[in-house]
């Protein structure tokens, strides 16, 4: 499970409204920090029950301010609390990283990171969507989310960008 009723999301209060949209549906508790700011998600962190679940879910690149997510502090904090870390890479793919291959690569710390997420709409210039992480939450993710059905037929772009990335 990723975060259910009694797990918490910890938010940085500047998220995409897609996130903040997606934390609605998980049940779970919703604690925003202050934007980028290491303090208040410790202190927010020092809140949750030990043995819950707790996702900080944040964005690699802030859309509408350019900034780029504090990674290395927010990775030392979550190894301390048990918290798991998931970044929406909208906003960076195509542009950080080796390759464009989004925040995590850009401070060498993709294996860190538990689940990215990103679109194929902004650098691609294309249509669709990507989540990756270990297979255990990506069959999770499969099963029990009701927008894996959605379907949609490729475009030229995307198809070559898929195949190029096998």
């Amino acid at each position: 499970m990723l975060a259910g009723r009694h797990d918490y999301l910890l938010l940085d209060e500047l998220d995409h409204a897609s996130i903040i949209e997606g934390s609605r549906l998980s049940f779970s508790k919703v604690l925003k920090f202050a934007h980028n700011d290491m303090t208040a998600l410790r202190n927010k962190l020092k809140l949750c029950h030990k043995d819950s679940i707790k996702l900080i879910v944040v964005d690699g690149v802030f859309s509408m301010e350019g900034d780029i997510v504090k990674l290395p502090e927010l990775v030392k904090l979550a190894e301390h609390y048990g918290a798991s870390i998931m970044v929406d890479d909208a906003h960076s793919l195509g542009i950080l990283g080796k390759n464009g291959s989004g925040t995590a690569s850009h401070f060498g710390l993709t294996d860190k990171v538990d689940l990215i997420m990103g679109t194929f709409s902004k650098s691609f210039a294309s249509l669709g969507g990507f989540i990756a992480a270990d297979k255990e939450v990506i069959n999770y993710i499969k099963h029990n989310s009701p927008v894996t059905d959605l379907q949609c037929q490729y475009d030229a772009c995307l198809s070559r960008l898929c195949f190029s990335l096998n």
